[in-house]
């Protein structure tokens, strides 16, 4: 019960700043750019970078490629839904809500509960699988939402992840140490990166007509969506565990999380970025938000307590 307690009390503190960013941008009218732009090209970095350094060597290459697949194959239900019940979405919106999951930004709190601060290493190889997706395939279906095909690739070299990623397994490579003495900020920057990633969806969310949701439609949605990724899951992790078992109990009890993580803060980030669909973006990260606040502390209540 005490790491339950602890859970929501970790949640709720970086969710509140949902509520901060919508009051910044409807009292204020602030600049959602002042927000994504730090955040993507500076606070995201570093904490990718210090991460992945400090993670172990096999880690990095295993569970990245578990997380990569459950991603890419997440476009096979994306697209069935888009012929069944969600007709009217945007191809690309709907790929992107679906292989897009919130590992960092919603991810960093719940593993703080349940494994404590220490296991944010493994978190960030978690989200390494997913970003190597999302950052940039699925840079390059929101930038279609706008662009046509030859503009979004040419903005697919204007993502910061792709130099980070090369960066970070530099550092690993050459086996760069960096001093211990910078583990308290880094841990300090975990949090700051997942209240301003929060931020951002809330200042989106000024736009949004609360009283024109669809609630019943987007609950179907939802739900199709974590059933196709809970299934997607078990057959990428099972997998590797029944033929190969090279990961902790610790690694595989949050990978089984995954599927219940929300979609992606990223997707509202990316969406200010390119200034396209933003209030629908942030409004299916929402919904998913009030989701997962039910489904993962369920989760967590049978495989961790």
């Amino acid at each position: 019960m005490d790491v339950l307690i602890e859970l929501y009390k970790n949640l709720l503190l970086v969710l509140a700043f949902i509520g901060v960013g919508y009051f910044l941008k409807k009292w204020f009218n602030i600049n959602p750019n002042f927000i994504s732009n730090p955040l993507v090209f500076l606070l995201l970095p570093l904490l990718v970078i210090y991460n992945i350094s400090e993670a172990d060597t096999s880690k990095i290459v295993i569970i990245p490629i578990i997380s990569f697949f459950i991603a890419l194959v997440m476009n096979l239900p994306a697209l069935l839904a888009r012929k069944t019940i969600a007709k009217e979405e945007d191809i690309n919106l709907l790929k992107s809500s679906f292989t897009f999951f919130n590992v960092l930004f919603f991810g960093i709190p719940v593993v703080s509960a349940l494994f404590g601060q220490e296991a944010t290493s493994v978190l960030i190889c978690v989200y390494l699988g997913t970003a190597i997706y999302g950052d940039i395939f699925g840079y390059f279906q929101v930038a279609k939402t706008k662009l046509s095909t030859k503009e979004a690739c040419k903005e697919l070299a204007k993502v910061p992840f792709i130099y980070v990623f090369i960066v970070a397994i530099g550092i690993k490579i050459w086996g760069v140490e960096i001093p211990d003495e910078v583990d308290p900020a880094m841990n300090i920057l975990g949090w700051v990166v997942s209240c301003l990633g929060m931020m951002i969806v809330g200042v989106h969310l000024t736009d949004v007509d609360f009283r024109k949701i669809k609630l019943p439609y987007f609950a179907k949605l939802l739900g199709f969506r974590t059933l196709s990724a809970i299934v997607i899951s078990i057959v990428f992790i099972g997998g590797e565990y029944l033929i190969w078992e090279s990961l902790d109990t610790e690694d595989y009890l949050m990978l089984i999380l995954l599927p219940f993580l929300p979609v992606a803060s990223n997707i509202s980030l990316f969406a200010s970025y390119l200034e396209t669909e933003e209030e629908r973006f942030s409004l299916v990260v929402l919904l998913s938000i009030i989701l997962s606040l039910v489904l993962v502390p369920a989760v967590s209540q049978f495989c961790f307590i």
